[in-house]
């Protein structure tokens, strides 16, 4: 479990790191293009720390195989951890942070949220005002590393 925790940290230091970057970018103006690519580079070190900590959850219920989603790990171990109980009613919930911050990952890989061909900058300033500026990065980054700290101290506790 080590290990998942030293690289569930890892993805939260790196995630923070860009969010300064990102904030920085923003409130310049200097690249919109830039900006937009910072807010998905922290939206998926985001996603990885998550899935990084799905993976310490999971060696705690004793599996240990590879997962991509708390759905998996739910449906792989036979009783579901209180973690994993409350992680699943944030992910189901459509207004809370970690399902609005699962959203906002899926919408980056969808292709037909993208621009046709990196020449057309009106379709990269269309994505950039579209999610950039919406998306509470550093509310999302926060609350993700609180949930984890918390359901780390409590286990520590028990």
């Amino acid at each position: 479990m080590a290990e998942w925790l030293a690289h569930s940290n890892q993805k939260l230091y790196q995630a923070r790191l860009l969010i300064e970057k990102q904030e920085h970018a923003e409130q310049s103006d200097d690249d919109l293009v830039l900006s937009a690519a910072l807010q998905e580079s922290v939206l998926f070190q985001l996603v990885l720390a998550y899935q990084s900590y799905l993976h310490e959850i999971a060696e705690l219920a004793q599996y240990r195989d590879a997962i991509s989603s708390l759905q998996q790990l739910i449906e792989s171990v036979p009783v579901a951890t209180g973690e994993m109980t409350e992680l699943r009613q944030l992910e189901s919930d459509k207004f809370s942070w970690l399902s609005q911050l699962l959203t906002a990952f899926e919408y980056c890989a969808q292709k037909e949220n993208r621009p046709a061909a990196p020449q057309q900058n009106a379709g990269m300033i269309q994505l950039y005002d579209q999610t950039s500026q919406s998306l509470p990065l550093r509310d999302w980054f926060q609350a993700l590393t609180d949930i984890i700290d918390l359901q780390r101290n409590n286990r520590q506790e028990s």
